[in-house]
């Protein structure tokens, strides 16, 4: 009787590791954008990010950017510098300098809006990041604000499982995402 009820425990965990594992590899969700109070471009990555947020302040989503963190260096995507050559004005922009992980720049960015009375937002993130962000952003909201996610799939070079490195990028997000849901987000930092 043990054995059998060991058995059908080890089954139940390989299905459930199984089934983790199928769905480790859907990163495709994005959501269609609406009109917000406010755009959040997640720092990290390419210039994609930079630019799907330009194109959505441009086509009028937004009137404010959120850089998140802002960092001066030609080496990272995420600069006031860049975003005003992609046609951001200064006084659109809102600089935030002391995000660490994709866990921080969700409190970060619940509290500025929260200061500013904005209630709506687009979150702007590569197609293999959006996952781990929406899981973040929806878990500590408390229901106070509106995010709608968008890929900037459309302005990648290739889509994540085509990169060169599509095993780590898989590997990684797997990883993180599980430390997201256990609670140990200071572990990702």
């Amino acid at each position: 009787m043990k054995v059998r009820i060991l058995i059908i425990l080890m089954c139940i965990i390989l299905l459930l590791i199984v089934i983790s594992l199928i769905d480790s590899f859907d990163h495709g969700y994005s959501d269609e954008p609406i009109e917000s109070d406010l755009i959040v471009m997640l720092g990290g990555g390419d210039a994609a990010r930079m630019q799907q947020a330009a194109y959505l302040y441009h086509e009028g989503y937004a009137d404010r950017v959120l850089i998140t963190p802002a960092i001066d260096s030609d080496a990272l995507f995420q600069s006031e510098e860049l975003a005003k050559e992609y046609g951001i004005p200064e006084k659109a922009l809102i600089l935030e300098d002391e995000a660490i992980s994709t866990y921080t720049n969700a409190t970060i960015t619940m509290e500025i809006m929260d200061r500013r009375g904005m209630d709506s937002a687009l979150i702007v993130t590569s197609d293999w990041h959006i996952k781990r962000s929406k899981y973040i952003y929806d878990k500590l909201n408390d229901g106070s604000f509106e995010f709608k996610y968008i890929s900037a799939l459309p302005m990648q070079e290739e889509p994540w499982h085509e990169s060169g490195d599509a095993f780590y990028v898989w590997y990684s997000e797997y990883i993180k995402l599980w430390v997201y849901r256990m609670g140990i987000y200071w572990w990702s930092e």
